[in-house]
């Protein structure tokens, strides 16, 4: 059985079921103070031990905490954000750390989690199509959710067991990180449970929010805790990437028939028949669609 593109599993995740946002606490948008881990962390895509986040980021929908013990540095994010859940299964989550303090990606230690396979299995009520004209034209379309929804209203969401099914689709898929700059790793890819010592876990808590855990040795980038030295970090959505130009001043992808020569076009449904049309149902498309991030500064703490 053909197995439908990464794009359809994505489109399911979005589906406007309910996820109960985090209410947001009078904290920063960009976390720059030291942090301490609790000595009870453990990567594992649960965050009980951390009681609550030092940041929520308004621009990537994130709630997060970098901390650190002796030693390791650790990343915990967690969002209910439908689309901010979407671009993250896309494209991942790319943490980078510039250990001489610039805010600039050259010369950084970057790792990029999860990594979720192009193709996942066919979750029940997703359906897909495509077909080519003359010079590879191309048209996906993809439904989510059964018929019955309000003309340009949401689509019907998917129950809890296929919200589940998905779940578990993308945990089991996220199996390796993408990692660069650090010159005793010779790979570009390296398994969740390797040699180095860098742990990566993620989950989805009783609310459907998604929870990232990483944590990243600070010998590997030759770092000591509580030695005063100031790094820069950035945190950032890669999203997902598609072979056709949004429109100018469109605000979803775009529609139409079949390609001409040369063409390549895909067209997306949320909702079954009578349901919403494409950029509706809870997910912005160009935001799905468009890498974003930012940086800050951290300075390790050291245990008193």
């Amino acid at each position: 059985m053909k197995k439908p593109t990464l794009l359809a599993s994505l489109l399911l995740m979005a589906a406007p079921c309910v996820f109960a946002q985090e209410t947001s606490k009078k904290i920063k948008d960009i976390q720059n103070e030291s942090s301490l881990a609790p000595s009870t962390v453990k990567v594992d895509g649960r965050v009980r031990e951390w009681e609550g986040f030092q940041a929520y980021n308004k621009s990537t929908h994130l709630y997060y905490t970098l901390a650190n013990d002796d030693k390791n540095l650790y990343l915990v994010i967690k969002t209910s954000d439908l689309t901010t859940n979407a671009k993250i299964t896309a494209g991942g989550i790319t943490l980078s750390i510039n250990t001489a303090g610039k805010k600039k990606e050259q010369d950084a230690y970057s790792l990029t989690y999860p990594i979720i396979p192009r193709s996942m299995g066919r979750p029940p009520g997703m359906a897909t199509m495509s077909g080519g004209g003359a010079g590879g034209a191309r048209i996906v379309n993809i439904t989510v959710g059964g018929p019955g929804g309000s003309p340009g209203g949401a689509a019907s969401g998917p129950d809890s067991a296929m919200v589940k099914a998905m779940h578990d689709r993308v945990i089991n898929g996220a199996k390796e990180i993408k990692v660069s700059g650090f010159k005793d790793i010779q790979d570009s890819m390296i398994a969740i449970y390797n040699d180095y010592k860098i742990k990566a876990a993620i989950d989805y808590d009783k609310d459907n929010a998604f929870v990232y855990e990483l944590a990243v040795p600070l010998k590997l980038m030759g770092l000591e805790a509580g030695d005063g030295k100031e790094l820069a970090y950035n945190i950032k959505l890669n999203g997902l990437q598609l072979n056709f130009r949004m429109p100018e001043g469109g605000d979803g992808p775009p529609g139409g028939g079949f390609g001409g020569p040369g063409g390549g076009m895909r067209v997306m449904s949320f909702g079954g028949p009578g349901g919403g049309g494409p950029g509706r149902g809870g997910i912005d498309f160009q935001d799905l669609t468009s890498p974003n991030g930012f940086w800050g500064q951290y300075t390790l703490a050291k245990k008193q």
